[in-house]
């Protein structure tokens, strides 16, 4: 990318009606931001080797190894962005999520690359190589439930969790008891649930001990959107393993044996419709393999992608 500053304005027309989107984006250097109805997604570029686009996911997860390989492109999503409008959520769906993904690519000029994404966003990801063959190589799942927001991730997960070893159900106990010690009215939504996300750290790390405050902190969570992707009724279902999710491009799935929030049993399965399925478990690991195990991470999906050629 050149280093100069580039103002780009492209306006679209709706198929729906005559209004116009104005969609204008600014970049800098290896950053950027592209903004779309009033809400403004930024983006890194950093590495050099294969093109990886990375949806919704913390960038500073990966260890610099990677990016002697990869040239990652970090995209937020609406979850996380620096400025959010809020949508109108009866207008919002899945496909409008592709959408804004499918701009950003667009600006950023991506014709093949690796797509993926951490936890849900893998399903993301998915979802996107899906609409968009043509243009996805791989597709990179890390720490991401084979299923969502359905009977049989609650159940499995509620099992998984019962079969926790005590030590650390316990734990979990005691971070959510402290917590609700804390005057947590003086705080904004956004603090409360970063703290919370933090006392849950038994169920999401390897080392149920780990303070991840300042991975979380980082993230400028819109609260509103997340309830529109995840809530009860959110956007946000799936099942990769269900006929509609059929696809025959590479697939490499990282899971973590201490992830009680994403199980790894949950891909204990027959994927008929993923033929080019790669599962790889990290033993060490919880729902952030790329980061608690990054150099075995990054080992492992360099070889699977030279495989995968």
């Amino acid at each position: 990318m050149k280093h100069l500053y580039i103002v780009i304005i492209l306006t679209f027309l709706s198929c729906q009606n005559s209004n116009k989107d104005k969609i204008k984006v600014i970049t800098k250097d290896q950053s950027g931001s592209v903004t779309i109805d009033g809400t403004t997604l930024n983006y890194s570029i950093k590495g050099k080797g294969t093109p990886f686009l990375l949806v919704g996911s913390d960038p500073e997860y990966f260890s610099k190894d990677l990016y002697d390989n990869f040239r990652v492109y970090s995209v937020q999503s609406r979850l996380d962005a620096s400025k959010y409008n809020p949508v109108d959520t009866t207008k919002y769906g899945f496909d409008s999520l592709l959408k804004d993904i499918d701009t950003v690519r667009s600006v950023l000029g991506l014709e093949k690359f690796i797509i993926g994404g951490h936890s849900v966003f893998g399903a993301v990801a998915h979802k996107y190589a899906k609409k968009h063959p043509e243009y996805v190589s791989h597709i990179v799942m890390m720490g991401t439930p084979r299923t969502y927001g359905t009977a049989l991730h609650i159940d499995s997960t509620n099992a998984f969790w019962e079969k926790a070893p005590e030590k650390r159900r316990l734990l979990y106990q005691e971070k959510r008891k402290q917590l609700r010690k804390q005057n947590l009215k003086q705080l904004s939504r956004r603090e409360v649930f970063v703290k919370s996300l933090v006392a849950s750290g038994p169920k999401r790390w390897h080392d149920a001990n780990l303070d991840a405050t300042v991975f979380f902190e980082r993230i400028g969570y819109n609260l509103h959107f997340l309830n529109h992707l995840f809530g009860n009724n959110g956007i946000v279902k799936y099942d990769l393993c269900s006929p509609e999710e059929v696809i025959d491009i590479p697939v490499f799935v990282a899971i973590g044996k201490s992830d009680y929030v994403g199980p790894y049993t949950l891909w204990d399965t027959t994927c008929d419709n993923l033929p080019n399925l790669t599962i790889s478990l990290f033993e060490e690991s919880g729902h952030t393999p790329q980061y608690e195990q990054s150099t075995l991470f990054n080992k492992r999906l360099i070889n699977w992608v030279q495989k995968k050629k």
